[in-house]
Formats: structure tokens, C-alpha cells, sequence
């Protein structure tokens, strides 16, 4: 669909790359701010129909520019499907208020749990935290994952073991810095 709408063949091998290069980064910021895969989804396909219109504004499809540029449009996206789901806002807010205060605490106490997690894998290295966010975050299968990072699928499962490991020390780490500030 995106293709058709693009005029000369250069342009059209300039979208293949940044779709290819930044279809999954692109999910990840849009789920980031609207905390459902669906809507990240559908923000994504927002986001690449407006970069059909503004491909003139990409030199270099692997530039931290681009990459930017790209994270932009999809943040832009993410943040009007908000602001169109706000009208329910009001709605969403009387559930929330008449719900006890200990499903409260417990979702907040969660989703902090949540962060903490998220917080950690970012700390990992570039080998172990990719693999972490394709097999966790994208749901994706060893054998995808594998197909993406040019590996095996043992390569993969190497790295999510080691990872899991590194990961256990930098919560165990944070949670002993935690315990000896209180």
C-alpha cells in the first residue's frame, strides 16, 4: 500500500530501508507511550504513511538523524491517538476512582516493578539487551530473532541465558543500593 503511494523507484528502496531498519524501533517508542501493543501498531502504520510524505527530508537511512526522525513521526502519532482516545478520558477516570484503593496500590506497586525491569534491561549490553527486547518486548520467536540478528537460533539462546544472568546482577545491585539508603 505505503509503495504505491510513493512516485520514483529511489524513493521507493529509501522506504523499504527505513522500514526494514526501524519497524520494530518504531513500535517499541509508540508502545512506550500508549502501553498497547494494538494501538503501537496502529500508530506505527500512521507513521509510516506520513513518512511516504516527507522522504525528501532523509539523506541517510542509517543516520542517528533519520533514526530521530522517524522516533519524531511515531511519537506524533502515538501522542494524537491520545489525545482522539481523550474524549474517553473522563469515562476511564470514574472506573479508576471507583476502584479500591488496594487494586490501586497493587497496579501502582506493579507497574513500578514493571519500570524497574525496564530500567535494567537498558543497562545491558548491545548484545544481550537486543535480544531481550525482540524476545520480551516484540514477542518475537527464537528462530525470528535469530533471522533478524543474522545468528543462530543457539546464538540466541546463549545470549538470553548470559543475559538473564547479567540482568539478576544489576537487580540484585539496585536492590542492595535500595536497601542500604533506607
Amino acid at each position: 500500500m505505503y509503495l504505491s503511494m510513493i512516485e520514483t523507484e529511489e524513493e521507493k528502496g529509501k522506504f523499504i530501508q527505513v522500514y526494514e531498519i526501524y519497524q520494530y524501533f518504531m513500535w517499541y517508542v509508540a508502545n512506550e507511550i500508549l502501553q498497547d501493543k494494538h494501538l503501537a501498531e496502529d500508530a506505527v502504520q500512521e507513521a509510516f504513511l506520513a513518512l511516504t510524505r516527507h522522504l525528501d527530508k532523509i539523506d541517510n537511512v542509517s543516520s542517528s538523524r533519520t533514526r530521530n526522525f522517524v522516533a519524531t513521526i511515531v511519537k506524533s502519532k502515538a501522542i494524537d491517538m491520545i489525545r482522539k482516545n481523550d474524549k474517553n478520558t473522563a469515562k476511564f477516570e470514574e472506573e479508576i476512582l471507583g476502584e479500591s484503593k488496594e487494586d490501586l496500590l497493587e497496579d501502582y506497586i506493579q507497574k513500578e516493578q514493571h519500570e524497574k525491569l525496564v530500567n535494567a534491561i537498558g543497562k545491558l549490553e548491545d548484545l544481550y539487551r537486543v535480544v531481550f527486547e525482540y524476545k520480551y518486548l516484540y514477542e518475537l520467536k527464537d528462530k525470528e530473532i535469530a533471522h533478524f540478528l543474522k545468528v543462530t537460533p543457539k546464538v540466541v539462546n546463549v545470549r538470553l541465558y548470559r543475559g538473564k544472568k547479567k540482568l539478576m546482577e544489576i537487580l540484585k545491585k539496585e536492590e542492595e543500593q535500595n536497601a542500604s539508603q533506607q
